[in-house]
């Protein structure tokens, strides 16, 4: 039991503990009360926890506070915070407290802080429904999302033909268009033979003359075109299965021969739907991403097309940036339009590769100084694969925690054996070290039994193309590894993953999602105001993380030194003046 309560009733201190955490008073736990300060606390609790009128509980209530030295509160204050809560019911008090401070992470990024702006006035109901809102204001809330009408003037450009929004399309489109044609024979000749499997097809192929098939398959730029390869494990990657003369006939129909005037055509309509973007005020969604490469489009329009228009998301008319859709000449133009879409939205969800990108990396941090949300998709490899699922979940449940422990929870799971344990705790070794191992130890062999064949449709749906002669185990292993590195650095290590507005001097995180479905739920919240939270109380700092991902998206720093210095800084004062200047 803390200082402050040890002369009270168990019930009676537990109440004053969460009174301390609610006012940002936390400082006040290593200190006892003073003994008048007991016998008011002893003279009113009797009376508060038995109360029933809403206003007699409120002035209770503040009597109670006046007693502990601290500022009282409003009745709408009370109302919302507590309502018709039962104070001497320990856990739901306990919960209501956490709701509030939660509100003040949020909304501040200091307890304290956050008290004292919300106790008095109705401000405070207004910023709580906004993010704990009621059942009714959550159903008009999506209702609005799904009957507001679409967007007029986007063109929607062929899967097929997003490349031709690249900058390099005039260089690569000869070696596209080759590629096609030489699929398209090699699918027609399988097709008047019946073939029922990719071995049939690749027996077509060499009939036909033509190479490796599956390095074929990665230079065609053809959204789908690893389902030739694994129609039977298209559950592997989340599909069902089909008859593979229709696969066939799919994928051959996608292989159009595209010439000059085609890419003209397609950059006309891609610049069109950038000039549509640019008279859309209502964006919703910024999808940031990088593609250097004809298949990085095919990959990220599915990207897209996954996120919004599947699962969870497929009711909603979302406005949304679509890159894959966008095109202007000039990219400095360009990147003056992702700023203007990064100002408009109210979200960002970047789909991050498995190396840094100075450009979106950049446009995270400036959403967040921005006081906007980030989503950091970071895509997963054999998501669906229950072999990797084991290590993924292992790994997933290091997020934030110390080295040691991690260590500890993956030998725990009989993933290191005692000595492997003993090599990774050595001072020099890191969590990464520690995923990395985990990963050397086991996917070599799960790999192995999948197949060439289909890892390599997994690499080419992920938007990555083997060279001749590589080998594609091993490079499927080097993604895998980069992947979860990247997930950690923005989860886990960056201590700049966490970004303080300039606008208002609270520290901001990003949301690391692994799968797309996560991805539209974590989305899916945000919007409609329902994402929940929990604050994480570890030795140094309080972590407010959402529930889906365990991803802390609000600090609050128990060093008193830097807390006394951070909000010594004028940040409000600062952007107004900012602003005046203008």
């Amino acid at each position: 039991m803390t200082e402050p309560v040890r002369a009270l009733t168990q019930e009676e201190g537990r109440f004053v503990e969460q009174l301390l955490y609610m006012t940002g008073r936390e400082d006040r736990l290593s200190r006892e009360l003073d003994p008048q300060q007991i016998e008011g606390v002893r003279a009113i609790w009797p009376c508060l926890k038995s109360s029933r009128e809403p206003r007699a509980r409120c002035d209770l209530l503040n009597r109670l506070l006046l007693t502990l030295g601290i500022k009282t509160i409003s009745s709408d204050f009370f109302d919302t915070v507590f309502q018709n809560l039962d104070l001497s019911d320990t856990e739901n008090t306990r919960e209501r407290v956490d709701r509030f401070r939660s509100l003040c992470m949020l909304e501040f990024g200091s307890f304290r802080y956050g008290y004292r702006q919300f106790r008095q006035g109705a401000v405070v109901r207004e910023r709580w429904r906004e993010y704990f809102p009621l059942e009714r204001e959550i159903a008009e809330r999506e209702e609005r999302l799904k009957s507001r009408p679409e967007p007029v003037g986007l063109i929607p450009i062929p899967a097929d033909q997003l490349f031709s929004l690249g900058y390099l399309a005039g260089e690569h489109a000869p070696r596209i268009n080759e590629a096609r044609s030489e699929l398209k024979r090699i699918i027609d000749s399988a097709l008047k033979a019946s073939v029922a499997d990719f071995r049939g097809l690749r027996e077509a192929a060499k009939k036909c003359g033509a190479g490796d098939l599956t390095m074929l398959l990665g230079r065609v730029g053809v959204p789908g075109a690893e389902t030739v390869i694994c129609c039977s494990d298209l559950p592997l990657f989340g599909g069902t299965e089909r008859p593979y003369c229709d696969v066939l006939r799919d994928v051959a129909g996608a292989c159009v021969t595209v010439e000059e005037e085609a890419i003209r055509s397609a950059r006309q309509q891609g610049l069109q739907n950038s000039r549509t973007y640019m008279a859309m005020h209502d964006l919703d969604v910024y999808v940031a991403t990088s593609m250097r490469d004809p298949l990085h489009f095919t990959s990220n329009s599915a990207f897209v097309q996954r996120l919004f228009h599947s699962g969870a998301l497929a009711q909603w008319r979302l406005r949304y940036f679509d890159p894959t859709q966008a095109y202007l000449e000039d990219r400095i133009q360009k990147g003056l339009l992702e700023c203007l879409m990064i100002k408009r939205a109210r979200v960002t969800v970047y789909n991050a590769q498995e190396e840094d990108t100075f450009g979106k990396d950049a446009e995270a941090g400036v959403t967040l100084a921005q006081r906007k949300p980030v989503i950091v998709y970071v895509a997963r490899l054999f998501e669906n694969h229950p072999e990797l699922q084991r290590l993924y979940r292992a790994i997933d449940q290091g997020a934030r925690i110390d080295r040691n422990a991690f260590v500890g929870n993956l030998a725990d799971a009989r993933l290191l054996d005692p000595r492997e344990r003993d090599s990774l705790l050595a001072p020099e070794r890191t969590k990464a070290d520690a995923i990395s191992a985990v990963l050397d130890k086991y996917v070599p062999e799960i790999l192995d039994k999948v197949g060439e064949d289909v890892i390599a449709a997994e690499l080419i749906r992920q938007g990555y193309r083997a060279e001749p002669k590589t080998d594609i185990i091993q490079l499927a292993e080097q993604r895998i590894r980069k992947l979860e590195r990247r997930a950690l650095t923005f989860r886990d290590i960056h201590p700049l993953s966490l970004q303080t507005s300039p606008m208002d001097g609270v520290a901001r995180g990003i949301i690391v999602t692994r799968t797309v479905e996560d991805t539209a739920a974590v989305l899916r919240g945000l919007l409609l105001g329902t994402l929940e939270y929990e604050i994480d109380d570890d030795d140094n700092n309080w972590l407010l993380v959402d529930r889906i991902t365990r991803s802390p998206v609000r600090v609050v720093t128990k060093d008193p030194v830097l807390t006394t210095a951070f909000w010594d800084e004028d940040w409000t004062g600062a952007a107004e003046r900012e602003n005046t200047a203008r």
